[in-house]
């Protein structure tokens, strides 16, 4: 698989090289503009829920048309949940079969502060903390690991300043992630060995965005709970937040059509299984697929989580309660010297998000496996997000959920 290596602005923000791209198109400040459009949920409760459903319906089709994509979704979500969820176009191109508002999309690195999220649980139950160096994390690595990487710790990696490469392919590295046939977690503890003894590539106070600095964090967390990534995130966030059809890799079962596919041009589909993603060891970077609404239930938790943390509150995750210190940790970014990156998201501020105290903020990612593309846009101030995606990589899908972010952020102002 082809991967993104090139620098990008995000919400006006140059998040720099990497493989995983954050990604393929600016995501640009145009989207400060309104558009059109109402409100909903994702399965109507009345007829005037459906019809706002269908109008949005009718806006993502033209919106797919005009950019030639195989299929886009949008949702606006709120601290209280899903507000509007719609899908246009087709699973696969070459098919017969409709995407559903309901159907899942490979979420890329949008993964990341869903990680962060996972990292924030585990410090209010004590398994890690914020400052937990590599050093002590992994004692077996003592003799190979390079001496810079000894004092690094979990808030390092998960805000992307820790001096680890970008690039996956050094001695052979990248070819054997495609290979291996070893338990996933054996998978990530050879990567994060071999990319430990290389040595940083940069300096590590400089912001260089690098999916190893999430695939060690998810090794991390895998030594001190002996458990998976993967079974951790469904036992700590998925499950708790209800996101029922979160999964990894590339969604649906080969030859069914069950879910869409990726695509690598307007009429290729890449189908299911070895080479429709990534790696599995590179999960804690960027695997997670899920539904519009379940995705927005995750993003309607930072809605609430920074709510909360304003007036002093903590907000609740299963029987974890994430205190107000801890969450504002998530959306709180390193500054300067590259750019302004918190824990899996970009911090900036855009007119539209105003809120009723004047602020401005918003957070943002983006994620592309190079064959599918999502964009969530959050207001913590203004109480709302967006959230897009489309089935297909490269630059027209950039373009095509920015159209679709846009429609949804006037489609919520015209609303209110």
């Amino acid at each position: 698989m082809k991967m993104c290596a090139r620098s990008v602005v995000v919400a006006g923000v140059m998040l720099g090289s990497m493989q995983i791209c954050m990604e393929q198109a600016g995501v640009r400040s145009a989207i400060a503009r309104t558009g059109v459009v109402s409100k909903e949920s994702a399965q109507p409760s009345s007829s005037s829920e459906a019809a706002r459903s269908a109008k949005l319906a009718e806006e993502l089709e033209k919106i797919r048309e005009k950019h030639g994509v195989p299929a886009v979704a949008g949702a606006v979500v709120t601290t209280e949940g899903t507000w509007v969820a719609s899908a246009a176009g087709l699973r696969a191109a070459g098919r017969d079969e409709k995407i559903t508002a309901g159907d899942q999309f490979h979420l890329g690195s949008c993964t990341k502060a869903m990680t962060g999220t996972l990292c924030a649980i585990l410090v209010e139950e004590g398994v890690i903390s914020w400052d937990l160096t590599l050093g002590e994390a992994l004692p077996d690595l003592k003799d190979s690991m390079h001496e810079k990487y000894r004092g690094v710790t979990i808030a390092d990696l998960l805000t992307q300043r820790s001096g680890v490469p970008t690039e996956m392919n050094r001695d052979g590295l990248w070819g054997w992630l495609w290979q291996s046939t070893l338990d996933v977690k054996e998978q990530r503890a050879h990567c994060t060995k071999t990319m430990l003894a290389w040595g940083p590539d940069h300096d590590a106070s400089k912001f260089v965005y690098a999916n190893a600095n999430f695939i060690i964090a998810g090794h991390v967390l895998e030594v001190k709970t002996g458990k998976s990534w993967e079974d951790l995130m469904r036992e700590k966030l998925f499950n708790p937040l209800g996101m029922t059809t979160a999964g990894f890799g590339a969604p649906g079962e080969d030859g069914k059509f069950d879910q869409p596919q990726g695509h690598r041009s307007p009429t290729s589909p890449v189908g299911v299984g070895k080479g429709a993603d990534n790696p599995p060891a590179l999960g804690p970077a960027g695997t997670v697929h899920a539904s519009m609404e379940d995705w927005g239930k995750f993003v309607s938790l930072h809605l609430r989580g920074e709510k909360a943390a304003r007036e002093g509150k903590g907000v609740e995750v299963g029987a974890v309660t994430i205190k107000p210190e801890t969450f504002r940790k998530l959306h709180e970014p390193v500054k300067g010297n590259g750019a302004d990156y918190a824990m899996g998201w970009g911090v900036t501020e855009r007119p539209w998000a105003k809120g009723d105290e004047g602020k401005m903020g918003v957070i943002t990612h983006n994620g592309s496996n190079t064959m599918w593309m999502c964009v969530v846009w959050a207001a913590p101030d203004a109480g709302f997000a967006v959230l897009s995606a489309t089935n297909i990589g490269g630059d027209v899908a950039g373009k095509a959920c920015d159209d679709v972010a846009g429609a949804l952020i006037g489609m919520y102002q015209k609303a209110r």
